[in-house]
């Protein structure tokens, strides 16, 4: 009981983690189908985003290399969108802008690494290679659980940790 007499409602039950884990699961399964037919558009849009900056330093960024690197870290959208998809008791306009920035985020960490890719191995350093394998490497794990974390509403996704006193 609260202070004002009434019944304090239940903490929500860990058992919506597993239907979580479900609905992320369908959601990455119906996503990654999909970018196994229209991913090769955002592959040429991040290889082309990265153009311009590969220019910056008097390189020519390789479409046809480029392609090999995006097809490798291009996913990461799809990954960040099934967290957004999978989440339930927000409506849909709450996770409309969420999505967006996070994509858009990411899109832009996408860009960055093509063009710490040619420019690494423009200039040969090992150094600078390391690097951003280690950025690829954050972008691709990390950077959509964390954006999900920090920009999407989480409704009721997680069940509730508050103390029982």
């Amino acid at each position: 009981m609260t202070e004002n007499g009434t019944v304090a409602p239940p903490p929500r039950p860990a058992g919506r983690l597993p239907a979580f884990f479900g609905r992320l699961l369908l959601a990455s399964i119906a996503l990654y189908l999909v970018w196994t037919k229209a991913g090769i558009w955002y592959m040429y849009a991040i290889a082309w985003g990265a153009t311009p900056l590969v220019a910056l330093t008097g390189q020519k960024l390789v479409i046809e290399h480029a392609l090999t690197v995006t097809e490798e870290i291009s996913l990461n959208p799809a990954v960040y969108l099934s967290l957004v998809i999978a989440v339930t008791g927000v409506p849909w306009r709450r996770r409309i802008v969420p999505a967006l920035v996070g994509v858009a985020i990411l899109t832009a960490a996408n860009i960055l690494t093509v063009f710490l890719v040619f420019l690494s191995a423009y200039t040969k350093s090992e150094g600078l290679w390391t690097g951003t394998e280690f950025l690829n490497l954050t972008i691709d794990f990390f950077l959509p659980i964390l954006l999900w974390f920090v920009l999407c509403p989480k409704g009721d996704t997680l069940p509730s940790f508050t103390s029982r006193a």
